[in-house]
């Protein structure tokens, strides 16, 4: 079991009665922003959502939790630690339990009115998608041909930057957009960027085959792939690099694809032509941007 699964395991223990999702969201939230623990090691992050501050990755975790049996939901709208089953939660950082009395201590029985009120008041820029009260407008993306890779990044974290920068579409130029790390498969992330108002585009045939991508242990082995890419995959073809100018030009739009750093990653390539189509400079995300 991770950490911070163990962390939600937890307060669900401590607090000794049924947590609503919504009550477990805004808790997690605080104890993520507000505490130094910081809700531990990789511990959930957040994007703006329907009822302010939200994470995929949160609920599809304990959704797992459930099915093993470490949780139980007493109705379909809260959970509870279930009474058959101990989690080993002994080597949880002391400084989360710490954090995590004071966080139920201060918050564990606010109304739900109460404790949304909280968050949104002291994070407003989490209640841009708020069907209850927006106190933030969506930020406005300056014009550009966005690249962004997910590498490292949690769902949540990665979805949180490409909102954080205005950007209003996902193009995955991806050649086959599967992942292991929750989210990040087609589908799904076509499926959870659509909940945040961002649109998903796939252009395969900009990408580059998984099986031409293995052992390339240095730059020089990147950049010869890539020289190749250029030389083949880009030159033709002209209609896929015209949609993707398309796209970028109707509304802000970020290139993705798995690495982190754009030199290790062809998107780096591709955004040069797509920029010079559409007369926008090139902005690379990176997980670190204000």
């Amino acid at each position: 079991m991770l950490n911070r699964q163990k962390t939600i395991i937890e307060i669900l223990t401590r607090a000794q009665r049924p947590v609503t999702h919504l009550q477990l969201t805004k808790l997690c939230f605080l104890l993520r922003h507000e505490y130094e623990s910081g809700g531990g090691s990789a511990f959930y992050e957040f994007v703006p959502y329907k009822y302010g501050p939200f994470s995929f990755a949160l609920f599809q975790e304990v959704g797992k939790l459930v099915a093993q049996g470490y949780i139980e939901e007493p109705s379909t709208k809260s959970w509870t630690i279930s009474n058959e089953v101990t989690a080993d939660t002994s080597r949880l950082d002391k400084h989360v339990k710490s954090d995590i009395d004071d966080l139920l201590e201060n918050y564990g029985k606010l109304s739900k009115n109460k404790l949304i009120e909280r968050v949104y008041g002291s994070h407003p820029r989490f209640t841009i998608n708020s069907e209850i009260n927006k106190l933030q407008l969506h930020p406005k993306a300056k014009q550009a041909v966005f690249t962004a890779g997910y590498e490292g990044l949690s769902i949540d974290a990665f979805l949180d930057m490409l909102s954080r920068n205005g950007v209003k579409r996902i193009v995955d130029v991806r050649h086959n957009p599967i992942a292991r790390r929750y989210g990040f498969h087609k589908s799904t992330l076509n499926r959870l960027s659509g909940n945040l108002g961002i649109d998903y585009k796939h252009v395969p045939e900009l990408g580059i085959h998984s099986e031409l991508r293995q052992n390339l242990d240095a730059q020089s082995d990147r950049n010869r792939l890539f020289d190749r890419y250029e030389e083949t995959t880009l030159a033709t073809s002209q209609s896929a690099i015209d949609t993707v100018a398309q796209y970028c030009s109707e509304m802000p739009s970020v290139l993705v694809c798995m690495e982190r750093e754009p030199c290790t990653c062809h998107r780096a390539r591709l955004a040069p032509l797509v920029s010079e189509k559409i007369g926008l400079p090139i902005e690379h995300l990176m997980p670190d941007a204000n």
